[in-house]
């Protein structure tokens, strides 16, 4: 017999989470680890595409790369895995940390500029072609002119660091206007919860959420559907996402947060499906930057 309502221990384990130095150390550690296996995974990708460069401007009997070892593309694909973990590990902490029911995408920013400059270091030590604009054969002397692909290849060194520090930027823009929104929309719920109406609400409507892989299906959360009704006896609807799978359908087993000035504007509603929500369990309007 458990003599703790395991809602009021999950809202206090998570209310303690948030703002919590344990939360923030873990955080920054995930986050160096992300860069740190970025980098390597950024140094690997940039010998594997030095593999393909040599095949396209020069002949397959040019043994100059050969003494090189092989280890750094196998380091850099633990690298790659590394950094998913690591940067999925930095996000859930940084949401947990913050109290926010979505995680931040400031890892992948993180990881793409690590990624980025370890293949520009790499690509900083790629050989230079026998001849230019020649695929020179030093054993049987049958050399071939370069196609368009064996040009193209030969600036890899450049193009490629620069269209990977472009797709960087992109993201960096992306992640601030994410963050900008997430933002908002944590003032919001604050301030509607000081001044909003918290009222009970029915869950009409629950359908899952699957992914597919090569695995087959999984149920990875659910869209809801509740209807409450405000304070001028309107009925209104609304509809959120949540990871949480198996939430019921009935009378009362939602609540909602809304602004009573406001209560048709959807950016101003929020959803719990928790009996004691924690204030990441607010869940905002499914197109406000989820």
């Amino acid at each position: 017999m458990n003599t703790v309502d395991p809602a009021q221990a999950r809202r206090d384990r998570l209310d303690a989470r948030r703002g919590s130095t344990g939360m923030l150390v873990a955080v920054v550690a995930a986050s160096v680890v992300t860069v740190v296996a970025a980098f390597v995974a950024g140094l690997g990708f940039g010998q594997l595409v030095e593999m393909f460069r040599s095949m396209a401007v020069d002949s397959v009997f040019d043994d100059r790369g050969d003494e090189r070892p092989p280890f750094l593309l196998m380091w850099g694909m633990f690298g790659f895995v590394g950094a998913l973990f690591a940067g999925g590990t930095a996000a859930t902490a940084a949401r947990n940390y913050l109290g926010r029911p979505t995680r931040p995408l400031f890892p992948l920013v993180l990881a793409l500029a690590a990624h980025t400059a370890g293949t520009w270091v790499s690509s900083r030590d790629w050989l230079p072609p026998l001849a230019v604009g020649t695929a020179v054969d030093p054993v049987f002397h049958k050399d071939e002119a370069w196609g368009p692909f064996g040009w193209l290849m030969y600036y890899a060194d450049w193009w490629l660091p620069v269209g990977m520090l472009l797709l960087t930027a992109t993201a960096l823009l992306l992640t601030v206007r994410h963050a900008r929104t997430q933002a908002a929309l944590v003032a919001e719920r604050d301030r509607l919860l000081r001044h909003g109406y918290r009222v009970s609400a029915d869950v009409v409507e629950v359908k899952a959420r699957v992914s597919s892989d090569e695995g087959g299906t999984r149920t990875v959360g659910s869209t809801v559907t509740v209807a409450f009704v405000d304070r001028a006896g309107v009925r209104h609807w609304a509809t959120r996402y949540t990871s949480d799978v198996g939430v019921p359908t009935g009378p009362n087993l939602a609540q909602v947060l809304y602004d009573p000035e406001h209560p048709t504007r959807d950016q101003s509603i929020f959803v719990s499906v928790r009996r004691l929500p924690a204030l990441s369990d607010w869940l905002p309007a499914a197109d406000s930057g989820r």
